[in-house]
């Protein structure tokens, strides 16, 4: 699809008027003296009608949306590391940032899926840039591990060696005991408290309304858009379009 033709709203051509009284298509700028075709409200030539359509049904339903993923996951770590950057270094979130990770993430799931949007494509630009948003979370969380390891250890550590010994050895008694299924649900209980982060690390109101925006930009630029194409249409003599 030519990167000059959009096709997420209509936009009427002035048709660029030649000498010789013809309209130009809007696409190759090539001079249109008896036909021309129109494409989301663009007057283009029947070549770049073509193309246009071509290009919309490139790739298939599950490539484009396979295209959308990746591109998609791609935006999320990306804005994951620069939410965390900026949470790091400023203890704060900032409503502008909110709107450039859901507008980065919505933009390259939209991209992947050739301009055409709708509602799994919209379910998925959400559901990627709150991702985005809670990973940056992670290092916080491993960091509050961490702490409570620590002071884990300074209670356990005592004079009476009997005790301390005991108590690794009903550890690894109980580390060896979870298995395969024990494993797995502490990984869904670590996804869990991942996603239920922003909520369980005490956020404002204005800290879920920004997560709010976030997610409405990149809900807001997959909606979906249609290819509508009418034509062949016949040039006046006036060099209008008839």
């Amino acid at each position: 699809m030519p990167d000059n033709l959009q096709f997420d709203h209509a936009e009427p051509s002035p048709g660029a008027s030649s000498s010789s009284g013809t309209i130009s298509c809007a696409v190759c700028k090539s001079l249109l003296p008896e036909t021309y075709h129109v494409v989301n409200g663009h007057i283009v030539c029947d070549k770049c009608r073509r193309d246009a359509e071509a290009d919309w049904n490139r790739g298939g339903a599950a490539g484009r949306f396979g295209k959308a993923l990746g591109l998609g996951i791609l935006a999320t770590i990306a804005c994951a590391v620069l939410w965390y950057a900026v949470l790091k270094f400023t203890n704060s979130q900032f409503g502008l940032l909110a709107i450039l990770v859901g507008w980065v993430v919505g933009t390259a799931v939209m991209k992947g899926s050739n301009g055409r949007g709708g509602w799994r494509y919209q379910a998925l630009a959400i559901f990627l840039t709150y991702t985005s948003i809670v990973s940056s979370y992670v290092p916080f969380i491993i960091e509050g591990f961490r702490e409570q390891s620590v002071q884990t250890a300074k209670v356990a550590a005592s004079p009476d060696k009997t005790i301390v010994t005991a108590d690794s050895t009903t550890g690894a008694a109980t580390a060896a005991e979870i298995g395969p299924l024990g494993f797995a649900i502490g990984v869904v209980v670590l996804i869990g408290v991942l996603y239920a982060s922003p909520f369980l690390m005490g956020q404002t109101i204005i800290g879920y309304l920004i997560i709010g925006f976030a997610l409405y930009m990149a809900w807001k630029i997959n909606l979906k858009t249609e290819l509508s194409v009418s034509g062949p249409h016949q040039v006046s003599t006036s060099g209008a379009p008839a």
